[in-house]
């Protein structure tokens, strides 16, 4: 810890909101229950109306989420369950009840997404359920079928001519399971992109694409992480570029070394200021501190670095974060100790506390 503060210390003096689960990911999971009770009630008309209506409008939740993915995620409750238990028999089961609801609804694309997802949901979880290098023909002749009806539904629409950014998505889903996912991946995120600039979850399903070990490389991921930011800079700035580093962080522990640090403290910023939410706010501050962490140790060599990424952290404390979403720094609590004494430490060794200020967290010498 800077300046001679413990962790503990700095985190006793913290009078600012702190939550468990932010209310963004609250709200997500809302709207997930609110519409896994409608599919349990059997209401799928309403459901299939909701799911094109949001998907169509690009009706957004709170921290950028897309409402119709949720929904979608819904209806695919009791599968998603099954599959959390790994109990095969009852997911087989739930997805031939889904499968009723497109025979139902052949020419909705809706009914086919939901069914399409279905299968790739199933397909992925069979295939991480078998141990390291030990998946045995019949589960991949299994997951191959799952791919193939997945593939057969969603060729049956065309994601622009319905104007679906869902089915955009479900379709990039398929690459794994695909011979030519290679060959297709950037086009078809480039659909979803041209269909839904703002959503960052194309960027990161791409970036995912985009690494050594999928269909990438290093110098690959870069240059197409400049190319989103071509793509989306008038809607939405640099912020592609913090989605594809934020992403190769969360896979890699540590930021790409292809890097360009001062460009993604900019972009850093455009992704927070793209929906001016509490959860950006938090992953940026959780990740400018563990990269600040990292230069620290190594302060006589990266003094610049470190001077760029404080600078940053600072912006997000004193101006973006007016509350601390635990779930947001999956380091835990150290991380969280660090960020505050990296910034606030003068004043907190002058008995200083943590308050809610403005915009941001500012420190406030209470008098007794």
């Amino acid at each position: 810890m800077p300046d001679g503060l413990a962790a503990d210390q700095v985190l006793s003096r913290i009078d600012a909101p702190v939550l468990r689960v932010g209310a963004e990911k609250t709200e997500w999971q809302c709207v997930r229950d609110d519409h896994a009770a409608m599919a349990a009630a059997g209401e799928w008309a309403d459901l299939l109306e909701a799911l094109r209506y949001t998907d169509q409008e690009r009706v957004m939740a709170s921290g950028g989420h897309r409402v119709a993915p949720l929904i979608s995620d819904g209806m695919r409750a009791a599968l998603t369950g099954a599959i959390n238990r790994q109990d095969w028999s009852a997911a087989q089961a739930e997805l031939a009840a889904l499968e009723v609801l497109h025979e139902r609804n052949p020419e909705d694309y809706c009914a086919a997404q939901v069914v399409a997802q279905g299968h790739i949901d199933l397909a992925l979880a069979r295939g991480r359920s078998a141990p390291q290098g030990q998946i045995s023909r019949d589960l991949l002749a299994e997951g191959a079928a799952h791919f193939d009806r997945a593939e057969a539904l969603v060729n049956q629409f065309d994601p622009i001519e319905e104007m679906s950014p869902l089915l955009a998505a479900t379709r990039y889903a398929l690459l794994p399971g695909i011979e030519d996912g290679g060959s297709v991946c950037r086009e078809w995120y480039q659909d979803w992109v041209d269909l839904d600039p703002e959503d960052a979850a194309a960027h990161a399903a791409h970036a995912v694409n985009m690494m050594p070990g999928w269909n990438g490389s290093l110098s690959g991921f870069e240059r197409e992480a400049r190319r989103a930011v071509r793509m989306t800079e008038a809607v939405t700035g640099k912020a592609a570029y913090a989605v594809y580093h934020i992403t190769a962080a969360d896979l890699l522990g540590d930021l790409s070394p292809t890097v360009d640090l001062e460009y993604f403290c900019e972009a850093l910023a455009d992704y927070q200021t793209a929906t001016g939410c509490q959860h950006r706010a938090n992953v940026a501050a959780h990740l400018l501190s563990n990269i600040a962490l990292e230069f620290r140790r190594d302060a006589s060599t990266s003094a610049y670095q470190l001077t760029k990424v404080r600078a940053a952290l600072s912006d997000v404390l004193w101006n973006r974060l007016r509350e601390i979403q635990m779930d947001c720094w999956t380091r835990g609590t150290d991380s969280l100790a660090f960020a505050m004494a990296e910034v606030f430490g003068p004043a907190l060794k002058r008995g200083a506390r943590i308050v809610r200020r403005g915009d941001g967290l500012g420190t406030l010498v209470r008098r007794t």
